[in-house]
């Protein structure tokens, strides 16, 4: 398949079909066609429900998420130290609020820089995308002005459709098959941010862990790039305060595998309840209210044990207990709601961030 013209998917749609895994060229060429719109709906969504029955290997993973990095628009902030970024794949059961932007928000106000990359809500009521334009956020922030917010506030939000254009000619046929799929995989490890050394990722099968752990491998080469990839037991995509959770920890060629009870970080163990919701409206309130420091014991605390994970991979805490208490500080003296304040300043609406706070806190 690597010589001659690459314009048609049915080949290796056969093969994923007869659970065969395909070569790098063939993944790449796929992939390739479907970005530039060469494919159709069918042909996209048939390829897309054949590979994830098959099951995608670490090198197909791999493969596509360069294939997906090619087709982005890059930024490279002219930051020094550590850029991280945290981020779940969706694809979990569990209706909860935004956590892993209220944590990127708390970690940053604690002294971690990050480049948030997310989009609107796969899974769940509620996506990153949805909450920060709730707030005031503008999505449609260039990409320079993106990277001057990360330069000047230490954080900036790289809203997934303005980074990766090329994504929308696989949009419909996503929708069509309502299925996750291996770009709710890659999605979240193709922040476009160039100079990115850190990442903290939330898988919602715990066997995408060494799925991950592979793949994310084939691509490291001890360049002191980390991403910590965590599954909790109860089937959350981020690090859980209910239940004990499962860290593979990337260090270059090195892995560290660890077992993190909340206990362990001198937490109460909450129930699955006390963390969801059941709108779009209840999930941008109490995303608002953990980071304004108003929120439940119940809520604060999954936020802050997933920014204790991006305050390690960040530098800032030594392990997940002082990184626990260097964000729950932050948000106790307010730095997290400021560092908000800071992001919607640098690309958004202020009055929506104040029509936000009139709506959902109570000073």
């Amino acid at each position: 398949m690597s010589n001659g013209n690459f314009s048609d998917l049915g080949p290796v749609i056969r093969k994923l079909i007869s659970r065969t895994n395909l070569s790098q060229d063939e993944i790449h060429k796929s992939v390739d066609l479907i970005l530039k719109g060469k494919a159709s709906d069918a042909a996209i969504a048939s390829f897309l429900v054949a590979l994830t029955m098959k099951g995608e290997t670490a090198e197909e993973i791999w493969t596509i998420l360069q294939t997906v990095k090619d087709h982005a628009i890059k930024i490279t902030p002219n930051v020094s130290g550590n850029l991280i970024d945290t981020c779940g794949t969706g694809g979990d059961t569990i209706r909860s609020f935004n956590i892993s932007t209220a944590a990127a928000i708390v970690a940053c106000s604690a002294g971690s820089r990050v480049a948030k990359h997310g989009n609107r809500s796969f899974s769940g009521f509620c996506g990153s995308a949805d909450f920060l334009e709730c707030v005031g956020l503008d999505l449609n922030c260039t990409p320079a002005s993106v990277s001057e917010a990360i330069e000047q506030t230490s954080i900036g939000f790289l809203y997934s459709p303005k980074f990766h254009p090329a994504m929308r000619n696989a949009a419909s046929a996503r929708k069509t098959i309502g299925i996750r799929s291996i770009f709710n995989i890659v999605g979240p490890l193709s922040n476009p941010c160039t100079n990115l050394s850190g990442q903290v990722i939330g898988v919602f099968e715990p066997s995408l862990l060494d799925t991950i752990t592979n793949a994310m491998q084939k691509g490291t080469e001890g360049d002191g790039n980390e991403v910590m990839i965590v599954h909790a037991y109860d089937g959350f995509d981020e690090l859980s305060n209910t239940c004990e959770n499962d860290i593979v920890w990337i260090i270059g060629k090195q892995v560290k595998r660890i077992r993190l009870h909340p206990k362990v970080v001198n937490m109460q163990v909450a129930k699955p309840e006390q963390l969801v919701v059941h709108s779009k409206e209840d999930s941008i309130r109490d995303t608002l209210q953990v980071i304004y420091g108003v929120a439940s014991q119940e809520k604060e605390d999954i936020v802050v044990l997933n920014a204790s994970a991006a305050l390690v991979i960040g530098k800032i805490a030594s392990d997940f207990k002082e990184g626990v208490q260097i964000a729950r500080s932050a948000i106790k003296e307010g730095k997290s709601q400021r560092k908000l304040l800071q992001l919607i300043q640098s690309c958004g609406n202020r009055e929506k961030l104040e029509d936000a706070e009139k709506k959902f806190i109570k000073f």
